[in-house]
């Protein structure tokens, strides 16, 4: 059957095609697989990622995207895109993650993104030689040495009645920050996390967690013990520049009017290094971690120690920094000031949201609100209380419902587009439209240790260009079968050389045929669940070892693979070398033909592409996309996207 023009089919995809021979004008091929182009059009990346966590444990989830994958929702804030990430891990307990990961050829930079406390995102990564590698430590110290100028007394001006720690560069860092970072518990993080930062939950704080709000209520800290206090910045979703300070007063004597206030200023601007308003990034000042010693005003100096008997409140300034100049003002009159004494607030809002951590009774976690969403994350901070027992007061505990990473987050998911010529070892009218099968495949990895215990895939038989019948299968090649646990196929139409098994008979390595004729399952979607034992990442990888088998109502022998990938144990070898393949099994090469002097893939893995149009009937792929014959002859290295550029 026939079916002509150009389709459009969906799917979140990335690409990767099958290989041939470089030996132009012979059907001889030299010897040694790793020699030849593979006509990939993806790459394998080695992934390092080192967030520099002092804790032991506290793994976080992270994502890589091929695009930003923050923009501004309608009131100018980031928000994050409804889009699938190219790849999606957890690190280890210090927050270090490798791998060797796939991604198109044609990409020349990622964003790496987590919305976990104390690390940096999105971060822009180049991939330079195969590798995109990132140290939270190296970046925030390259940023630091950037333009940095020399800090001097009084550089900068600010409301002439606030008081300072000291001064900050153009920024907006201060030169009075502790030498280092620090972190309280992994669990103490989830649940700042949970409550305060996570984007996916995008309710008010109020409906979310009704009981904060009680009446009787405060986030002002109440001081029993003399003691000092450090005020560690999390993390800031804010699109204005705000900048964050405190003031005390007498326990029980709350000051009535702004005018009270003795304003101490400690985070001139309390925003991260990575700043991503309206969907833009730009350079913020601080990064998860960094904290400052608060010190007590007693009316004529600064002291270590917040002395019994005193109150701390809170105050945030909207759009108080400028990063142009590095200055302080105060906007609008006074309307954007924010305070943790509900009554020094114009609009009567409860402006900040203090939690005592149930566990070390000396950690406190604060979120602001600077204008109207009422989520409380516009900058997160936590207090640590050095004395034991120095803290008392009406403030609500912080949940410990806050969890870290879960298996069911922790997959890759990859979609894309498998093309088959059919007339195999013979080259026909390469169209490469004979079978198409759309999949989508979901890799879940164990959060421990990254290893592999479950593959979902959902494969859709979508065009049918060609003339005989065609079974299709998967084979997870190289994968030991004692690593499968078990084997689901929904939807499919049964084989008949399963002989009813769930995996094929007479076979070295898992193998499941989903249907004998493709014809009749056009349109359908069946799903393949693989069940494993913890299998390696890399010996897994979609699409794994996919093949049609044609002329499948007489022999199931003749198989079509993509370049470079073993054939099963099913397949006639006499098949090879004859016609226009110029395979050499003993090197570890199938799958190739030479036409015209040019050599060329039997099969097309095509992946990480939103839309692919099928390629026209009867008309050689060369045709059809013009961009792929100067791809192929510079071996990958021109026309990297020649898939993006079908005749017009």
């Amino acid at each position: 059957m026939k079916h002509q023009s150009l389709l459009l089919f969906s799917g979140v995809c990335a690409l990767l095609a099958a290989g041939c021979v470089k030996e132009p004008g012979s059907n001889r091929t030299p010897a040694g697989n790793d020699d030849y182009f593979d006509f990939k059009i993806d790459q394998q990346v080695v992934l390092s990622v080192d967030y520099g966590f002092p804790n032991k444990d506290y793994a976080v989830l992270f994502e890589l995207y091929d695009q930003n994958p923050l923009t501004a929702n309608e009131a100018g804030e980031s928000v994050k895109r409804d889009i699938e990430p190219i790849y999606r891990g957890t690190t280890d307990g210090s927050g270090r993650f490798s791998a060797d990961i796939q991604a198109l050829s044609s990409l020349s930079k990622v964003w790496l993104y987590s919305d976990y406390p104390g690390v940096l995102s999105p971060v822009e990564l180049e991939i330079r030689d195969d590798r995109v590698s990132f140290s939270q430590k190296d970046y925030i110290e390259q940023l630091r040495a950037q333009g940095t100028r020399a800090v001097t007394g009084n550089k900068h001006t600010y409301p002439d009645e606030w008081l300072t720690l000291g001064d900050w560069d153009q920024y907006g860092t201060p030169d009075y920050l502790e030498p280092e970072r620090t972190m309280p518990s992994a669990g103490t993080l989830y649940g700042i996390n949970e409550v305060f930062v996570k984007r996916t939950d995008v309710r008010k704080l109020k409906e979310r967690y009704p009981e904060f709000f009680e009446a009787g209520l405060s986030s002002d800290l109440r001081i029993v013990k003399p003691t000092k206090i450090y005020l560690v910045f999390i993390n800031s979703t804010a699109v204005w520049r705000n900048t964050v300070g405190y003031y005390t007063y007498a326990t029980g004597q709350e000051p009535a009017s702004v005018d009270e206030l003795q304003r101490v200023l400690v985070y001139p601007d309390a925003s991260p290094y990575v700043k991503s308003a309206g969907g833009k990034v730009s350079r913020g000042a601080l990064a998860g971690g960094d904290r400052v010693q608060l010190k007590y005003w007693d009316g004529e100096k600064f002291n270590d120690e917040f002395p019994a008997g005193v109150s701390i409140g809170w105050w945030l300034e909207g759009m108080g920094f400028d990063a142009a100049s590095g200055n302080i003002s105060i906007q609008n009159k006074g309307r954007f000031g924010r305070f943790s004494t509900e009554g020094l607030n114009s609009d009567g809002e409860r402006r900040t949201v203090a939690l005592l951590d149930p566990q070390s009774k000396k950690i406190v976690a604060i979120g602001f609100e600077d204008n109207t969403d009422l989520r409380y994350n516009d900058a997160t901070f936590y207090l640590e209380v050095e004395e034991d027992g120095a803290v008392d007061g009406n403030i609500p505990e912080l949940p410990d419902d806050g969890k870290g990473p879960s298996d069911e987050e922790n997959y890759v998911k990859t979609d894309g587009f498998l093309m088959f010529e059919d007339l195999w070892p013979y080259t026909g009218d390469y169209d490469m439209n004979d079978v198409m099968v759309k999949y989508s495949s979901k890799v879940y990895k164990n959060v421990l240790n990254n290893a592999v215990y479950k593959i979902e895939t959902e494969y859709t038989p979508c065009h049918n260009g060609g003339q005989i019948q065609s079974g299709f299968g998967i084979q997870l090649t190289g994968l030991a079968p004692e690593l499968v646990h078990k084997v689901t196929v929904d939807g499919a139409a049964p084989s008949n050389y399963m002989q009813g098994q769930p995996l094929e008979p007479g076979q070295r390595y898992p193998t499941v045929l989903l249907f004998d004729d493709i014809e009749p399952v056009l349109g359908k979607t069946i799903t393949v669940t693989f069940e494993l034992n913890d299998a390696t990442e890399s010996t897994v990888a979609p699409p794994f070892n996919p093949f049609i088998f044609t002329d499948s109502d007489k022999i199931r022998g003749k198989e079509v693979h993509l370049v470079k990938q073993m054939p099963t144990d099913k397949a006639d070898p006499n098949l090879f070398g004859t016609g226009h393949d110029v395979s050499r099994p003993g090197d570890n090469l199938y799958y190739v033909l030479v036409k015209e002097g040019k050599q060329y893939p039997f099969a097309l893995n095509m992946s990480f592409m939103t839309d692919f149009p099928i390629p026209q009937e009867g008309k050689h792929i060369d045709d059809s996309y013009p961009r792929f014959r100067s791809w192929m002859e510079s071996d990958g290295k021109n026309d990297k996207d020649w898939y993006l550029h079908p005749a017009k």
